[in-house]
């Protein structure tokens, strides 16, 4: 696990945030941009790599993980990969970062995003953000549709 991931961690399961411990994950978001895209927005991935998006949102605010995946079979259908995600629903920031850290079946990759988005969300709602851009990358959603070669929401 990476050393930002795990900063992040120690702030989302040690923070007692009285708005955060009720306040549930209400949908989700993934992107998968097409080969363009994914050059210009996410520099670091390699070239025939799935390389995305993805948005845990609640009520009143929304966090993102930038995500790069070899392209092999595992990662080609992406609500199928991403369909995991669907039991965060409803959960609290703190019992979705509890849960995803606990589901090894999910492997690295998908345990990694979704408690990166998740510690992002919960900066961004303790602090009150709402993000126009995640580094180079606009966060408008018809911005990243247009960008997308795949989509799904949940």
């Amino acid at each position: 696990m990476t050393k930002f991931i795990e900063a992040a961690l120690t702030s989302v399961i040690e923070t007692e945030v009285p708005a955060l411990s009720v306040e549930p994950i209400r949908h989700m978001e993934i992107f998968r941009f097409d080969q363009g895209s994914a050059e210009r927005f996410i520099p670091w991935s390699k070239r025939d790599w799935n390389c995305g998006l993805f948005k845990i949102s609640c009520k009143d605010a929304a966090g993102y993980a930038e995500y790069a995946l070899p392209s092999n079979r595992e990662f080609t259908d992406l609500v199928r990969w991403a369909a995991v995600f669907t039991r965060l629903k409803g959960m609290t920031v703190t019992e979705a970062v509890r849960y995803a850290q606990k589901q090894h079946q999910w492997g690295s990759a998908r345990m990694q995003l979704a408690v990166s988005a998740l510690a992002d969300l919960e900066t961004n709602r303790q602090q009150h953000i709402t993000r126009k851009r995640l580094g180079s990358l606009p966060l408008e959603r018809s911005f990243l549709m247009d960008c997308s070669e795949a989509y799904y929401f949940f």
